[in-house]
């Protein structure tokens, strides 16, 4: 009798064994399946150079999604970005696709394709285009965006979690000066966007054998809209103003009214920026420090890190750009070349996936090309 009780003991910790070995990566891999990462509507190319610390500045079309205030203080009397392409995708999404083009479409090449990434965040985000024409302070502009997010898990059976989302919209975006001295700035913007959202989990089979009509459908289904409304409020300090420029701004971005299901959602945020401009001949640049979503509405965290961003910009002849700063506590970079109707900008930044700055870092490349025309000279009013 105790013979055959040891050996049922020996049979149960064998199975207990080797279940933990099995279940822990399965649990852990669905554990890892939500991303904490913030949820934007646009982000600039220019801005995630600077660590997107970018509320302080907003002197171009994106303060619309940023603080419209800064658009007061565009230098431009009229800009048309007519071809504007942006494209981003994170370290993993690079080597994921060299493998599956070089290993074809079959379930064995994909199966291990996923099971070599097994954890490991693929972000094909933004693949935007943002057509805008710009007078002094006056903004209008179409856009379209996407983003996608994969997550491999699971060691037994390798599987991809996805979660797509597009949209589609127009924004309008007017900021004034006030004071004799014009150094109060008031800006709003309104958008609306019409937005396609999908959520879902496929092993290697269900990948090879994908029906491209039925999942067609099921992003269909889960469609949604909104009317959103930005308001935002910069300040130009009178001590050495004509040195340093340095200002103070708030915003309230993102408040109105969706239809959205809860996974895209869009959660509204108030936002404090600091920043100064020292400006020599043929030389500017931005030092920024912002403080993003300080009533911590946005997301489901209460980290203060993933809320800070730092970021400075040097320019030269206006048409030469270095940046860097610190994204949610992860060293950025990024450069811009301004020749008459081409436009270009690239930024390499770290995004923060989990809920505290330093936990599930995601490293990202973007770049933007943008065809247009402006008009180079500086305002005289």
């Amino acid at each position: 009798m105790e013979r055959v009780i040891a050996m049922n003991i020996k049979i149960i910790n064998k199975f207990l064994f080797v279940s933990f070995f099995i279940l822990i990566p399965v649990f852990t891999g669905y554990a890892q399946n939500v991303s904490m990462e913030y949820s934007r509507v646009m982000s600039s190319v220019r801005a995630m150079g600077m660590g997107n610390a970018f509320y302080g500045v907003s002197d171009d079309k994106w303060a619309a999604f940023y603080n419209p205030a800064g658009l007061a203080r565009n230098k431009m009397h009229w800009q048309l970005d007519l071809v504007p392409l942006t494209i981003g995708v994170n370290n993993n999404i690079l080597s994921t696709g060299t493998d599956v083009l070089s290993g074809g479409f079959n379930t064995n090449n994909l199966g291990n394709t996923i099971g070599n990434l097994l954890g490991s965040y693929n972000n094909i985000a933004p693949i935007n285009w943002y057509t805008a024409f710009t007078y002094k302070n006056w903004s209008f502009g179409f856009f379209v965006n996407a983003n996608v997010n994969l997550l491999t898990y699971n060691n037994v059976n390798p599987t991809v979690g996805a979660k797509v989302r597009g949209d589609a919209g127009a924004v309008v975006t007017y900021a004034h000066s006030f004071l004799e001295d014009k150094s109060l700035h008031f800006g709003v913007s309104l958008y609306g966007l019409y937005r396609v959202g999908y959520q879902g989990m496929y092993n290697a089979v269900d990948a090879a054998g994908i029906d491209t009509n039925a999942l067609l459908n099921d992003v269909l289904n889960n469609t949604g809209w909104g009317i959103f409304l930005s308001a935002g409020v910069m300040y130009e300090l009178p001590w050495l103003r004509k040195v340093l420029n340095p200002r103070v701004g708030v915003s309230l971005n993102d408040i109105g009214y969706q239809t959205m299901k809860s996974y895209n959602r869009i959660d509204p945020s108030l936002n404090l920026s600091f920043a100064i401009s020292p400006n020599w001949k043929m030389i500017s640049s931005n030092i920024v420090v912002d403080f993003n979503d300080i009533l911590f509405t946005n997301g489901d965290d209460q980290s203060f890190g993933k809320r800070v961003n730092i970021g400075a910009e040097i320019g030269f002849w206006n048409r030469i750009f270095l940046r860097t700063g610190l994204h949610q506590g992860y060293w950025t970079a990024g450069a811009g070349l301004d020749i008459w109707l081409i436009r270009l900008n690239y930024a390499y930044y770290t995004e923060e996936l989990g809920a505290y700055a330093g936990q599930i870092p995601d490293e990202r490349h973007v770049i933007e090309i943008v065809l247009g025309w402006d008009m180079m000279q500086k305002r005289q009013d």
